[in-house]
């Protein structure tokens, strides 16, 4: 009997895969630039499963009035004049879209081509493989369309997005799309754990704590990210699908981040960061901070990744690497645990100077 330890379990994995609407979308584009779009045409789009499913995600950020708007004016806007930061940030993959709207066109056509060639059932795999074994997934629901707002690729109640402006890049490979479909898988995988655990009976340090893991087990386990005290955990390419600026930056700055950590554990151990909101806000305006330190807040964001990617993959990374992915699980239950086990991780590797 020849079993292949690598192969998912999925004979009772369910996965669905929507795109329906990226060419409607694209023949919406068409009737714009010939000046005969109707908002009855581009609204009955925009009803859509997964554009309302877009909209939910976006909620607060990007309404469907101020995409519409957007949308039916594209011809006769200028980036200046944009201020819904989301539309904003996301204006240059439109502007790409409509100087090459056959492009996009053959690229639509060839999109079943491209995602079977990605091969979701071995991306699946990668995602269970950082995952803990016994972990139960959920229906794997797969959108993809003509983004609308800044995200590459989201998990968002019980689905996954992807930006068709963005997978269909000349140098998005499918090893690039791969990686960035099995991170989104093993986010819904995470999304099982986290719903098992209590956050309101949690400190306000074990839910620090907690916040790093997310994103930071994503990128060590699927896209082999290399971090300054986390090893790539698989041999080969590494830093699979992450911006090379943006992961170059946060490695490089990451004396400033660490500090960062070390000093927000000092305010929430002295009580001045008192409360959930506090933490949250905290965590909002640095740790998911999109800007580099040299741009100003109104700029379009230079950074696709942010610390929360960069520290989450180097703690919790630092102890897969120590103690094996099952350690880091019992450490993600309980979280109360995480400063003895990563003070033994940082000392296992001589930076005592890191402890908390």
């Amino acid at each position: 009997m020849n079993n292949k330890p690598d192969q998912p379990r999925t004979d009772r994995l369910l996965l669905e895969i929507e795109h329906s609407s990226i060419i409607p979308m694209l023949d919406n584009c068409q009737k714009l630039l010939r000046c005969c779009l109707t908002e009855d045409l581009l609204l009955r789009v925009l009803d859509h499963d997964t554009y309302n499913f877009e909209f939910s995600r976006y909620d607060g950020m990007i309404s469907k009035a101020e995409y519409k708007e957007y949308f039916l004016n594209f011809p006769d806007i200028e980036e200046k004049s944009i201020t819904n930061p989301g539309l904003k940030a996301h204006h240059i993959y439109y502007q790409h879209l409509f100087d090459n709207l056959e492009l996009y066109k053959t690229r639509a056509r060839e999109l079943s081509s491209k995602l079977e060639q990605v091969d979701f059932s071995r991306q699946i795999a990668l995602a269970r493989k950082g995952l803990p074994d016994e972990l139960n997934m959920p229906v794997l629901r797969y959108h993809f369309s003509i983004g609308i707002g800044p995200s590459f690729g989201y998990v968002f109640k019980n689905g996954m997005h992807f930006d068709f402006l963005h997978i269909v890049r000349d140098d998005i490979s499918p090893e690039i799309l791969g990686a960035t479909i099995a991170h989104e898988t093993h986010h819904v995988g995470m999304n099982v754990l986290f719903d098992n655990l209590n956050f309101e009976q949690l400190s306000l340090e074990e839910q620090f704590y907690l916040f790093f893991a997310g994103e930071g087990l994503a990128v060590k386990y699927c896209n082999n990210a290399q971090g300054v005290i986390s090893c790539a955990i698989n041999e080969g390419p590494t830093n699979i699908g992450l911006d090379h600026f943006s992961w170059e930056y946060l490695n490089n700055d990451f004396d400033n981040t660490m500090a960062q950590f070390q000093e927000t554990l000092r305010k929430i151990r002295n009580h001045e960061i008192d409360s959930s909101e506090k933490l949250h806000h905290h965590i909002r305006n640095y740790w998911m901070k999109s800007h580099t330190e040299s741009q100003q807040p109104e700029e379009i964001p230079g950074l696709q990744q942010f610390r929360l990617y960069s520290l989450g993959n180097d703690i919790w990374g630092v102890i897969h690497d120590s103690f094996g992915k099952e350690v880091v699980y019992e450490t993600i239950n309980n979280p109360q645990r995480f400063p003895e086990i990563f003070n033994q991780a940082v000392r296992n590797i001589g930076r005592e100077e890191l402890q908390i």
